[in-house]
């Protein structure tokens, strides 16, 4: 009876040749379309008459057809040809040395089980498969030119496929802040994490060869809303029963308590998801980068507007648009073949769970290439008018109509008091390639502002989207009677009192009505404020409102900035000025200081110092770390910091 006694793998010398040596795992990691060697000690010679046959095979009923089973043929290749196959390199009594082939174009990514039989000439029956190993992981491959995820430049990938620190960027446009993350796609954990969500929910097998497929899929299920996936998203600002998303460091801790526990982790948010995507796609072989658009549009009407309500009392009202200070998603590097010349590259991917895909009917979103969403051209896969929105919707301010009014068969409620076209997306940034600086890409986006090829852009965008009816006013008719004005600062320490001040320069000695809400993103109303002031001709007025840190300490426990709302009009007239505006809290510094180097096996004192900017104590202080070669997370509780 023939049986495989023992295998070798070469694992240190098949690394090195596939880019993989990083990998922790016990599996061995190898790279689509780069053939590997195998040496097999049989339990017997193999006979004259006898040869071997080779399979590769995935799941628990491999099929051809379904891309899980794939019949591994004798080959002899030529040099950089994609073949799939086998060949034998060496026959010495009962040890065979062979060389697998495997297509950088057709192979599925994921845990492969590598099984070998004996074919006779003497025997009309074939003897069963044996296993050889499933000690195989197989994934996407970059330094390949026919893998649709090729990427040229050396220096990215080395940031995009082999780097596993990044930075993540926050704030608001006119403040911006940074943050280390750390990836950790070469955990072992990581690995068994990527490879659980390669296996759940609805992807197929023959898609696991497609990164435009497995994107998709993963832009699922890093988010647990409709299949138990990794992260539970949370904007409430009570974050009981798990972490702030702001505890978190990286992804590696993440993704290591989903492998161990199966269960969703509490609790994140964008840069969480980004981070998390960015994690599991780079150790499936996939370039990949989180970037940050400042002012970035939620669209939930698909109308590429963010249409911001008030009453006939000009109070704001609940607005399902909004306008995220920031949000991250990801870009993926790979060839679209499917769609026009020219939309290969970086494509937009969206793990944060925020509308449902019309496509899939789940909270996924993308791949969608950036050239596209340049141009307008939304109208191809997936999820354009979306992401196009992200960073070039119009914002608009509306006030309901004290009666409703007919128009082409449609009853229109509300009326349209001013738009800004400049609003949404600014300063969008990522790492550098290399360096930990920011690197704005605002251009791969979108248009300058103002151009005339973004003003084609939004007409072709236009074309897909959405039609908003409304009551529009008649420039010609409308006269600026006063001007209005808004001074804030954009940035301001925690702890302080807030000045916000609007002026208005009158012309015609008219009366207006200034109304201010100052509120922590949707969590609370902090303070509502209405002002009137009677100006005569040539006059001006400033309003000043101050917000004491008493007022607002409560409501941003989880928030770290305050959305001023201003609305301000003239009596009798049309005239409206509406305006949104940010006050960013500075986070404090924390300075580490740690030893140039360690010695292995010996502890490390690392020196972590923190002022506390607030005029009141904290309490439940806790210092995390993680990192490369830090096997868990390390947590330190500080107690109370006066």
């Amino acid at each position: 009876v023939l049986s495989v006694k023992s295998v070798e793998l070469f694992k240190d010398e098949t690394s090195l040749k596939h880019y993989t040596s990083e990998y922790e795992t016990n599996e061995l990691v190898i790279r689509r379309g780069i053939p590997f060697k195998v040496l097999i000690n049989l339990s017997r010679a193999l006979k004259i008459h006898e040869t071997p046959e080779f399979e590769l095979r995935m799941g628990s009923r491999p099929m051809v057809h379904h891309g899980s089973l794939i019949p591994l043929k004798p080959v002899d290749p030529k040099p950089d040809e994609d073949v799939t196959g086998f060949k034998l390199l060496a026959k010495a009594e009962d040890v065979l040395t062979v060389e697998i082939h495997t297509s950088a174009v057709n192979t599925g990514i994921g845990n492969w089980l590598l099984t070998m039989r004996v074919a006779s000439t003497n025997r009309r029956r074939k003897l069963p498969y044996l296993k050889v190993t499933n000690d195989i992981i197989i994934v996407f491959n970059p330094w390949s030119k026919v893998d649709p995820v090729y990427m040229k430049n050396e220096e990215w990938r080395n940031e995009y496929v082999l780097n596993e620190e990044g930075m993540q960027f926050y704030g608001t446009s006119n403040s911006i802040g940074e943050m280390d993350w750390y990836f950790g796609q070469f955990e072992a954990l990581v690995m068994k994490a990527s490879i659980k969500l390669l296996n759940m929910g609805s992807l197929r097998y023959k898609d696991h060869s497609d990164p435009v497929q497995v994107a998709r899929h993963m832009s699922a299920l890093v988010n647990s809303q409709d299949d138990n996936g990794v992260l539970v998203g949370n904007w409430s600002g009570d974050y009981k029963g798990g972490k702030s998303p702001g505890h978190w460091n990286g992804s590696a801790a993440i993704l290591k308590q989903y492998a161990n526990t199966g269960k969703p982790v509490k609790f994140g948010q964008c840069w969480v998801f980004s981070g998390v995507l960015t994690a599991v796609l780079r150790c499936l072989g996939i370039p990949t980068r989180s970037l940050t658009t400042f002012d970035s549009a939620h669209d939930t009407g698909g109308n590429l507007t963010i249409d911001k309500h008030y009453d006939v009392n000009g109070k704001p009202t609940e607005n399902d648009d909004s306008i995220w200070n920031f949000h991250v998603w990801n870009d993926v590097w790979m060839a679209r073949p499917l769609l026009p010349e020219g939309y290969g590259g970086w494509q937009a991917l969206d793990a944060t769970p925020q509308e449902i895909s019309e496509d899939s009917r789940l909270y996924q979103c993308g791949p969608m290439p950036v050239n596209a969403i340049k141009e307008g051209q939304i109208n191809v896969d997936y999820d354009g008018a979306f992401i196009y929105a992200e960073v070039n919707a119009v914002e608009k301010y509306w006030q309901k109509l004290k009666e409703p009014k007919e128009i082409d068969g449609k009853t229109i409620l509300y009326r349209e008091l001013s738009s800004n076209s400049t609003k949404v997306g600014k300063r969008l940034s990522t790492k550098a390639v290399g360096r930990n600086v920011r690197e704005d890409v605002t251009h791969q986006y979108k248009y300058a502002e103002g151009s005339k090829e973004e003003e084609l852009s939004f007409k072709n965008a236009r074309k897909y989207a959405k039609i908003t009816y409304t009551v529009r006013k008649d420039p010609k008719k409308l006269v600026e009677i006063i001007s209005f004005s808004v001074t804030m600062s954009h940035c301001h320490p925690k702890g302080g009192e807030l000045q916000t001040s609007r002026s208005g320069l009158c012309s015609y000695g008219k009366t207006f009505d200034v109304l201010s809400e100052h509120s922590s993103s949707v969590v609370a109303q902090i303070l509502d404020v209405d002002l009137t002031k009677n100006l005569s001709g040539q006059k001006s007025h400033t309003f000043e409102v101050t917000l004491p840190f008493a007022a607002y300490k409560e409501t941003i426990k989880g928030d770290n900035n305050v959305k001023f709302f201003i609305l301000g009009g003239v009596t009798d007239t049309d005239q409206v000025f509406a305006e949104q505006v940010v006050v960013d809290f500075k986070k404090p510094t924390i300075t580490v200081k740690a030893p140039a180097a360690g010695q292995l096996g010996k502890a490390i004192t690392v020196n972590v110092k923190f002022t506390n900017p607030l005029p009141v104590g904290l309490t439940g202080g806790m210092f995390s770390l993680e990192g490369a070669g830090v096997r868990d997370e390390i947590y330190v509780e500080v107690g109370a910091v006066s």
